[in-house]
Formats: structure tokens, sequence, C-alpha cells
């Protein structure tokens, strides 16, 4: 019977839940592949410890360096849960140009190195799978690869970070003195936040995992810096209540794809804080859950649902990976290669959405008038106005809601309307899902 051999570089909660999986699940999957899966090495700084505190046996090699289990002798698949970007940048590069196949949860690595990484395994005739780099436990990324193959993909789209969507769903029905700064501790305290939440809060990890879903589709890298990006650190409680009260919708923080297939890919990539109608299915995810929408050229509309993070949610992505990188090599499957598209990113201005807005207005007559002109005169048609009686801090809170509009047209507005001396410069903007 052939073994397969895999080591894991990274016994942090991610790591250590892969190797009890891959060592619990042994003979269910020697059952299914006819052949054996044996952990053969592991590297961390702790390695001794770790390995000591999983039972590993003594013929499981323990190494400080992950670099070297890119010259290993006899490991076929490594398996990279380091976390950052150096370290498994280098790990990375050196086992698929030696000709090692690689799994990765690292959605950094991926979307800042992917052309790098996109050569070394075609150098080297290896494979490189990636499940766990987007939304945990979800097999969405498998089934955009494979499940479509009769599909052009038109759209992906959807809620990838389960930290804001913690915060934003727990805001929906929670006590009047609840705020984002109490809502993100309680999520630290359940640990579905990180104890530095800021590349959660910004919309950066969700991204990170766009470039990803870019990369996988088309080939060509999308580094982060070119995707535009809002976090929800603006939206503010009145802004929930009045959504869920008087428009039916609910914000979600979105990362959207959409691709236009031609002789060349229209690519439009973006993570924006957005009004989610209450009957969409993107509503009903709550809490650290993550959900992702497809839309496939044959298939239709469908929904990925699960656990966005967790190391057990992770963890099973990352061995689902080595299973299936198994069936490949035992199959003699030749190493997948892409033709990268030609790909053309539509300026995130020409990006068109109904829009959400409030400001604080001087009670005087005229003002509202002057604000509506200003969308006027860019031809953004409103959809309603609601100014309230209660006077804030700032002037009178005033809601507009338009109808489509490019977002280079409205910031061209928005900037008109907040350089009125009658308008102060506390606002709030949200896209809205038409």
């Amino acid at each position: 019977m052939r073994t397969i051999h895999v080591a894991v570089a990274g016994l942090g909660h991610v790591g250590r839940e892969t190797v009890r999986l891959l060592l619990s699940n042994r003979e269910r999957f020697r059952a299914r592949l006819g052949a054996d899966i044996e952990l053969a090495a592991v590297a961390d700084r702790d390695a001794a410890r770790e390995a000591k505190a999983l039972g590993l046996p003594p013929s499981v090699l323990r190494l400080r360096d992950p670099l070297k289990l890119a010259t290993t002798p006899g490991i076929d698949i490594v398996v990279e849960v380091l976390g950052g970007i150096d370290a498994p940048k280098a790990l990375a590069l050196a086992s698929l140009k030696g000709g090692r196949h690689l799994v990765t949860a690292n959605k950094r690595l991926l979307s800042h190195c992917w052309e790098e990484l996109r050569r070394a395994a075609n150098k080297g005739s290896s494979r490189m799978y990636f499940e766990a780099s987007v939304a945990g436990g979800i097999p969405v990324l498998q089934a955009l690869d494979n499940s479509f193959a009769a599909n052009r993909i038109e759209a992906v789209y959807g809620i990838l970070n389960g930290t804001t969507n913690y915060i934003l769903s727990s805001l929906e029905h929670s006590g009047p003195n609840a705020t984002m700064a109490t809502a993100l501790k309680e999520a630290q305290a359940a640990g579905f936040a990180e104890k530095d939440p800021t590349m959660d809060l910004s919309g950066q990890d969700s991204a990170q995992k766009v470039s990803v879903l870019a990369a996988l589709l088309t080939g060509r890298a999308l580094p982060p810096s070119k995707i535009a990006c809002r976090g929800i650190t603006g939206i503010e409680r009145e802004d929930i209540d009045f959504a869920l009260g008087t428009l039916s919708r609910t914000p979600r923080l979105l990362g959207v794809l959409r691709l236009d297939w031609g002789k060349k890919v229209r690519l439009e990539a973006h993570v924006f804080p957005t009004l989610v109608p209450l009957e969409h299915p993107l509503a009903a995810v709550r809490r650290q859950y993550n959900a992702v929408m497809v839309k496939a050229s044959h298939a239709d509309d469908l929904m990925f649902y699960g656990k966005g993070a967790g190391p057990g949610p992770t963890a099973s992505a990352v061995v689902g990976d080595i299973f299936m990188l198994c069936r490949d090599i035992l199959g003699s499957a030749p190493a997948r290669t892409q033709t990268p598209a030609t790909v053309e990113l539509i300026p995130v201005s020409e990006s068109v959405s109904p829009y959400y807005l409030r400001l604080f207005a001087q009670d005087k007559p005229g003002v509202l008038a002057k604000i509506t002109a200003s969308l006027g005169r860019r031809g953004i048609s409103i959809s309603t106005i609601h100014q309230s009686d209660v006077p804030a801090k700032d002037g009178v809170p005033v809601v507009l809601t338009t109808h489509p509009a490019a977002l280079g047209s409205f910031e061209g507005a928005l900037r008109e309307i907040l350089a009125l001396g009658s308008v102060s410069r506390r606002h709030t903007v949200l896209r809205m899902l038409a």
C-alpha cells in the first residue's frame, strides 16, 4: 500500500487541530484512498513540547525551522499554517519549486504573493490548495474551481469576515445602550475577534479574501491594495436602528467580485458595508458565520453558509485539501495549469449602487433644497427623504436614500453637500444591496 507523507508547519490552534484530524481519521482515509496518509514531520519553534502534548510517535520528525521541511527527504505535501507572511512565503516557494505540494490557509500570503507562488508551482509541477483561506470551513473554493466547470462565474459576493458580522448582527436586537465598542468586547471575550481587530474592522481581511477569489477565478493576481475597501467603524447605532425600523434593511460588510467575461475580463472588486434587505438570505447570517453567494452562468444563484473561522472549521478545510491532493497524487493527475486571463479592473468610481446617506443640517428654509440640488446636478435620483423632528448636537438628522448611481457621481455630490455651511461634516454613507 502506498504511503503519502505529510508535514505540518505551525502548531498553533489550527495546526494542532489539523494534526488531530489527520491522526484520528487515518483509518477512514486509508479505506477511502487505498493508501496511507502519514504525518511525517512537524515544524514549530516549540516543536518538541507541542509534539509531546499531541502524543505524536517518535517516528514524526520534530523541527524548529519550518524551512527545513522544503528539503527534508520523502515529504510529499507541506501544510503551512504558520500565519504571517515572511516565513510562510519562504517555505511555500521552496516547497513548490522543489516539487512538493502545498496546502495553506494563509490568505495574506496568497493575496500578496500570488504571482510568485503560481510561477513556483509551475516550475516544480506542484499543486497548491488553499480552501481554508476564504470562509474557513465552507468548501466554496473547491466548488468554484471544480463543481462549476460548465459555468462562467459572473459574481461572488458575501459576508467574508466573522468578527464584523458578529458585531453588526449583535446590535440588531440588543438593548439601547449597546454600541459597536461593547459588541466588539463581547466578540473578543467569545473568541470571535482578535486582540487587535484592525484588519477585520477596516475591511482589509475581507479584501484579502476577495483577492484570493479573484486570483482563483482569473489566474491573475489582484493585490488587496487595488481593491476599494471601507470598514464598519463609521456606522453608528442610529444607522442600524433606522435601517431596521424604516427601511427593513440591516448592515452587513460585503466583499464583492463581479466578472464580465469576454476577450478580457472586466472585473469589479470592492468591500463596503451594505444595507441588505431583511428578506435577503444574507440578512439571516448572524454572529460569527460567513456566507458566500455565487452567480453562475448556468447554475444561477447559490449560497454557501457556515462558520468562517476557528480551529475546527479551518482545520477541517485544510485536511479536506490534503485528502483531495492525495487523490490527485494517487491518480497521477497532471498538475493543474491555468493561463491567466487578461483582466481590466473597473474603477470603483464606476460601481453602481443605491445609497443611504445620513446628514445633520441646520433647520432653515432652503437647506434641504440645496442638498437635493447637489444630487440632481449629477443625475442622482432620490428615492426617499426622512427628516427628524428631534434636533441633535450637529443639527437636524436628515436621511436620504437614492436610486442606483455611480459611486464617483455620488461622492462628487457628497463633497459639495458637506461644503455647505448649513451642513455638518458628520455623516454616514452606506451602499444598499439592490
